[in-house]
């Protein structure tokens, strides 16, 4: 008796086994319900987020207010320290009015204010919110140099830093014989000033009498006058004569009651010209 055929058992597929969720992700895959409003802000301020933000925009708003405010353009520059020069001048070279405080470079603005030839020194400083404080040290003038009847202020060194102004704080004043006008920048010689401001002081202590005018020529070098009286000096560095022989040799011709008009102390062997004797009455016919 024949066996029944068997079929052979069937095999189960292996599940694939499903994937675990991480720790706070959902199996599911349908979204999640959207926090409300008031739930996103209450988590922003426990963050900190939402007051960095706040912070970013008040120092923005804050950067253009001081950059961009009206509040800091300059309105006006103090200037200090002025004799000779005016405060228009300065506020003209200085030009920062209408310019932000943020905008200007201190250093910049001094080159443009030492550019005039009164200034020796100058230090500017920036004061918040729109002020600009320039202070001025000027050259003092040693002496005034008449030129084409115009006075000009002259320094120690021989610069000419422009007409004199009313007041001036220097007594001695050279008459220059040439034509010529002078500009602020000129020189003049040295010598002369050196020469002038020492017997200033020489002349009325050891002679007894007070220079009326100072000349300079190219040729004489400069001379001192005592009302009509002419004495020339030369220069201050003369290796020939020294000045104190000048001044002995004038001395001595004051002692002496010389008359003469006109006084030369160049040479070794000074010279002196007397006074033109009146002329002759002629007879009446």
């Amino acid at each position: 008796m024949s066996r029944p055929e068997r079929k052979p058992a069937s095999r189960v597929a292996p599940r694939t086994p499903r994937p675990r969720a991480m720790v706070g992700q959902s199996r599911r895959n349908e979204p999640m319900v959207r926090p409300m409003p008031r739930t996103t802000l209450r988590r922003s301020l426990i963050s900190g987020k939402l007051g960095a933000l706040i912070t970013l925009i008040a120092s923005l708003w804050a950067l253009w207010y001081v950059f961009r405010s009206p509040r800091f353009i300059v309105q006006g520059v103090e200037v200090l320290g002025l004799r000779s020069v005016d405060a228009a001048t300065v506020n003209d070279l200085a030009a920062v009015g209408g310019t932000s405080v943020w905008n200007i470079r201190p250093d910049e603005v001094e080159q443009r204010v030492a550019q005039n030839s009164y200034v020796a020194a100058v230090t500017v400083n920036v004061l918040l919110p729109d002020r600009v404080l320039v202070q001025v040290q000027e050259r003092q003038a040693a002496v005034l140099w008449n030129a084409a009847g115009v006075n000009y202020e002259v320094t120690s060194d021989g610069e000419v830093l422009g007409p004199a102004g009313v007041i001036s704080g220097t007594n001695i004043l050279i008459n220059d014989t040439r034509p010529q006008p002078l500009v602020a920048g000129d020189r003049v010689d040295v010598d002369a000033l050196d020469l002038a401001q020492s017997l200033h002081l020489r002349v009325p202590a050891e002679i007894g009498w007070t220079p009326t005018r100072y000349e300079w020529d190219p040729y004489y070098g400069l001379s001192i006058y005592n009302q009509a009286q002419q004495v020339v000096f030369g220069r201050m560095e003369d290796p020939e004569v020294p000045l104190d022989l000048k001044l002995t040799t004038l001395r001595t011709l004051q002692q002496e009651r010389t008359e003469w008009i006109f006084l030369d102390l160049r040479p070794s062997k000074p010279y002196y010209r007397s006074p033109a004797p009146p002329p002759t009455p002629t007879a009446q016919p």
